[in-house]
């Protein structure tokens, strides 16, 4: 298994642990790594529940590595996270994620794809790509259904900071927790599942997602599209980057 994430097998739950200190930032290969384990689960009739956490650290998971995005390698990184991205989407079992601190970028978008989440109150969500003419493909495809329009376009175009509280505002969270009580929140929601027929946990599963207006899908394969199409050949996307790592101001040329 690749550093930095652990997976464990309890009775019918599969819990996958991120723990790269200290802010359980993704690598190409840890992006790799979690499609290797999501694989073979479609068919796995012996797992009812995908638990996603991180290691007790400063952050949930603060986001994809910058040095990824570059136009460069991200290519790869991106067909390696829609992969992700689509097979978190098609899994038949619930995708339970426990979340605290720093959920960014691609932490958020791993909370999106997830089916129920119990979050801490010291929670923090966003988008920040936008900063570094970057954009989340993931999250621009699945927030307006989400929150509306007018919230994913802020979340989205604006790359601000989000508290847990918005999140309940907006349907996002299952729970809210104190940070103290995370823990707990989710060993009692897991079991909660775990007590439910396995069967009957699939099938509501997949008519819930056949209910959303727009098939969920599709959106996040054409936000994928976009991106590298439309963004990653531009200037902007490698001086975003670029600046970022070299800690100055981006000079864009918009183009």
């Amino acid at each position: 298994m690749t550093q930095g994430i652990r997976v464990e097998r309890t009775g019918r739950a599969l819990v996958i642990t991120l723990c790269e200190q200290p802010l359980n930032i993704l690598g190409r290969s840890h992006i790799v790594a979690l499609n290797e384990v999501l694989a073979g689960l479609q068919a796995d009739q012996e797992v009812d529940l995908i638990w996603l956490r991180a290691e007790d650290t400063r952050a949930f998971c603060a986001g994809v590595a910058i040095a990824d995005h570059l136009p460069d390698v991200a290519e790869d990184m991106l067909a390696a996270f829609q992969r992700l991205g689509e097979t978190l989407l098609h899994l038949p079992q619930v995708v339970l994620c426990e979340v605290y601190g720093a959920a960014l970028g691609g932490g958020f978008e791993l909370v999106l794809l997830s089916d129920l989440v119990v979050a801490a109150d010291d929670v923090k969500f966003g988008l920040p790509e936008i900063t570094l003419a970057a954009t989340p493909p993931v999250g621009a495809a699945l927030l307006p259904a989400r929150v509306g329009w007018q919230e994913a376009a802020r979340v989205c175009l604006l790359g601000q900071a989000l508290d847990g509280a918005w999140a309940e505002r907006n349907g996002l969270l299952t729970r809210l927790v104190p940070r103290a009580e995370l823990k707990d929140a989710a060993q009692a929601l897991a079991a909660q599942l775990l007590g439910l027929s396995g069967p009957a946990l699939r099938t509501t599963k997949r008519i819930l997602g056949s209910a959303l207006g727009q098939d969920p899908h599709a959106a996040v394969r054409r936000g994928f599209e976009i991106y590298l199409q439309d963004l990653l050949p531009t200037h902007d996307a490698r001086e975003g980057i670029e600046a970022f790592v070299a800690k100055r101001a981006p000079v864009w040329t918009h183009g």
